[in-house]
């Protein structure tokens, strides 16, 4: 065999092929496939693998047994990229893989931070993964997982008997470059805040979405953290007002929440 002489490969999920277009990029299952058909076994030295997105727990274990079979495991070393992802309660997500934030933390007394992890089976790309980047409803989702978890983890935790309702009120949002498949920080500033009630928590928040020192997008949110159970006879009158509107009788339905 050629002796391979890169020292270091980005392993990306298999979801992001378009993006292993590149010389040091593989896919998980592309790169299973080069150990296999013997690609690496005349290394002259150590090569690294790091992950950029899409990686999990899974595909480790699928990788390190294809570099232990193929007796690579001591020349090629992983280097995982596996943050603590938000809790459900905390990004407000039923499945692990659509949860897109992780690594929460607070920076200081308004500011906050989060690095931006992407599964392979995340809900936003099963239908929707062209080209190179990554589409941008991902940021969009990631801004709103990231106002509700630094909510619900530094503010909303003051007050463990209540279960909070996230009405956003608006976002602008603009995007400033590509977003690939690699390691991407979200930070979430507080401009205003009015928690006086606890039952409706008010914020007004700054968020950037960065990579490689470039900003990704940039969003402006105004929202609410509504106490669920003073919220929830609300919303269950407007939507009878919005059926019976839609059946042809009742007055309209009114549109304010707050």
């Amino acid at each position: 065999m050629s002796e391979h002489t890169l020292k270091s490969v980005c392993l990306v999920g298999d979801r992001f092929a378009s993006f292993a277009r590149h010389e040091s990029v593989r896919t998980v299952s592309s790169f299973v496939s080069a150990v296999g058909s013997g690609t690496y076994d005349d290394l002259a030295g150590p090569m690294l693998l790091w992950e950029g997105q899409g990686i999990d727990e899974f595909d480790r274990g699928y990788i390190r047994a294809a570099l232990e079979r193929a007796g690579l495991s001591r020349k090629i070393l992983m280097q995982p990229n596996n943050p603590v992802i938000a809790a459900r309660a905390e990004a407000h997500k039923y499945r692990e893989a659509n949860v897109l934030v992780a690594g929460l933390q607070r920076q200081d007394d308004r500011t906050y931070r989060a690095g931006l992890r992407l599964h392979s089976d995340n809900e936003l790309l099963l239908d929707h993964q062209t080209g190179e980047h990554v589409q941008g409803m991902v940021a969009i989702e990631a801004f709103r997982q990231m106002f509700i978890a630094f909510c619900e983890k530094f503010v909303a935790s003051q007050w463990p008997q209540r279960k909070y309702y996230y009405i956003w009120h608006s976002m602008e949002i603009s995007f400033d470059n590509f977003l690939f498949p690699l390691d991407a920080d979200i930070t979430c500033v507080v401009t205003e805040s009015d928690t006086s009630d606890p039952a409706k928590l008010k914020f007004t928040v700054e968020q950037e979405l960065h990579q490689t020192g470039t900003r990704a997008a940039h969003a402006r949110t105004t929202f609410t953290a509504f106490d669920a159970a003073r919220l929830a006879p609300k919303e269950h009158r407007l939507a009878a007002a919005a059926v019976a509107k839609a059946l042809g009788g009742g007055a309209e339905a009114p549109v304010a929440v707050a």
